[in-house]
């Protein structure tokens, strides 16, 4: 499942595939949290989801009504109850996903660094995961990606990185775009390697 202070994204989207279309009891909610997580990371991710229940949903039921620390008897032959369930499952995920703290390691963000033969896709996919989950930067907004693509083109294998210094200009291209000429050159790396090894 992986660890919740490390990859709080990660654990949320495996625990949500896991948990798949079905609709799960309290109980039953409750026995899964308690198998993944510590007891102070079930509180960390109670209060967190009950926070953004709060802040997204002006609903009369306040979190703490829609996550009670005692078994409310929901029974999922009741339409309300089961929309109950389905709130409390949202509820856990969201939790999750904002449960730690944004901007507490920026220093491991900065940190990543292109492994040698990783696929372009790969280390673009690692280095946005990095700043959202250790800086709390959102990569697609505009000072999310100025961060993104400084990161990218200063933290690329060796000779990726220096060809893509030489490129003109790379500050002021959109992400994409500094994509597409990074594809430029591995194609040329790879020509390069096919004619020295025939």
């Amino acid at each position: 499942m992986g660890r919740l202070i490390e990859d709080p994204l990660g654990v949320a989207e495996r625990l949500d595939q896991f948990l798949g279309p079905n609709i799960y009891t309290w109980v039953e909610l409750q026995s899964i949290l308690g198998i993944l997580f510590t007891m102070e990371e079930r509180e960390m991710i109670r209060h967190s989801g009950m926070r953004v229940w709060d802040r997204e949903y002006q609903a009369p039921d306040q979190g703490d009504q829609k996550w009670p620390m005692q078994d409310p008897g929901w029974n999922n032959q009741n339409e309300r109850h089961r929309q109950n369930m389905s709130d409390l499952r949202w509820m856990i995920i969201r939790g999750i996903w904002k449960a730690v703290p944004k901007g507490q390691n920026i220093g491991k963000a900065r940190s990543q660094h292109q492994r040698k033969d990783e696929p372009l896709a790969d280390w673009s996919e690692r280095l946005r995961k990095a700043l959202q989950v250790y800086s709390g930067v959102d990569p697609d907004t505009a000072a999310g990606q100025v961060l993104l693509k400084t990161q990218f083109v200063a933290k690329a294998w060796g000779h990726i990185r220096k060809k893509l210094e030489k490129v003109e200009n790379w500050q002021d291209k959109g992400f994409q775009e500094l994509l597409r000429e990074t594809q430029k050159v591995y194609v040329r790396r790879d020509e390069e390697r096919q004619k020295t090894n025939p």
